[in-house]
């Protein structure tokens, strides 16, 4: 009982630091309440940089990130994981894993406050910090669909702390996932454009951001597939991308079985 309860704690820090780290970002995008912005920084950190340099920097770094989480997410990776760390704890050891590579990311970025726009009307930035704060929530609710607190790593200790066995998933496609098959990503390609102040540090992040996206999705079909299987390819024919109403071409079953 012991064991379980230190996973059980184990997990809560991953979720708690998981929240910390996301509000951070919030904040981190558009310069806002935190010690470092994207295109800010208090003390000053890598000023000296040229730009050129410090968009390979900052390249690199999203990539990083990237590369973690594309590695650590598949399925392969994890069948081999958890042969080192417990099944009940995977998820929320991924979480640290993730917010260390945050705390990298933020940690090394070099700020390049080139400005590109400039919003100055008061109602129009309001509008846009609107926008932000609503793909934010929509990436949050996005969580709940398939659920949040096993998202988080939560559920999976909990359900290992009382000895109970996980339900069954079946998959649904209603809401958020009724209109494009991956909203949160959809939702880290929009955020970085919404600010006021738009300067050429946004441009790299948003840039890195999307070809990774598309890059990577594939391959997280590629798993959601061998999970799900016939369901799942029924519902890529359906559903688009990223583009909510984006007609998807008709594909005959026959021919997409051969």
């Amino acid at each position: 009982m012991i064991r379980k309860s230190l996973m059980l704690l184990y997990a809560l820090g991953a979720y708690i630091l998981s929240m910390v780290a996301l509000v951070y970002i919030m904040g981190f995008l558009i310069n806002f309440g935190v010690p470092k912005g994207i295109s800010s920084d208090t003390i000053e950190a890598g000023q000296s940089l040229g730009t050129w340099p410090a968009i390979l920097i900052n390249t690199g770094l999203v990539a990083l990130f990237g590369l973690h989480h594309s590695i650590t997410a598949r399925t392969s990776f994890k069948r081999w994981w958890i042969n080192i760390i417990p099944a009940p704890i995977e998820r929320a050891t991924y979480l640290y894993m993730t917010a260390a590579m945050t705390a990298l990311l933020i940690m090394f970025w070099q700020p390049i406050p080139i400005t590109i726009w400039y919003v100055q009307s008061d109602l129009a930035a309001g509008f846009i910090y609107a926008g932000y704060i609503s793909i934010w929530t929509m990436m949050v609710a996005a969580t709940f669909h398939f659920g949040h607190f096993g998202f988080l790593g939560l559920t999976q200790a909990w359900q290992n702390f009382r000895d109970t066995q996980p339900a069954p998933s079946n998959m649904t496609a209603r809401y958020l996932y009724a209109l494009v098959r991956h909203p949160i990503s959809l939702g880290w390609m929009l955020a970085p454009l919404m600010t006021p102040h738009f300067t050429v540090g946004h441009l790299v992040f948003a840039a890195a951001a999307f070809v990774y996206i598309l890059l990577a999705t594939p391959f997280e079909e590629a798993d959601l597939i061998e999970e799900i299987g016939e369901p799942y390819r029924n519902y890529r024919d359906r559903v688009p991308t990223f583009v909510p109403f984006a007609k998807r071409p008709l594909v005959d079953p026959d021919q997409r079985r051969r």
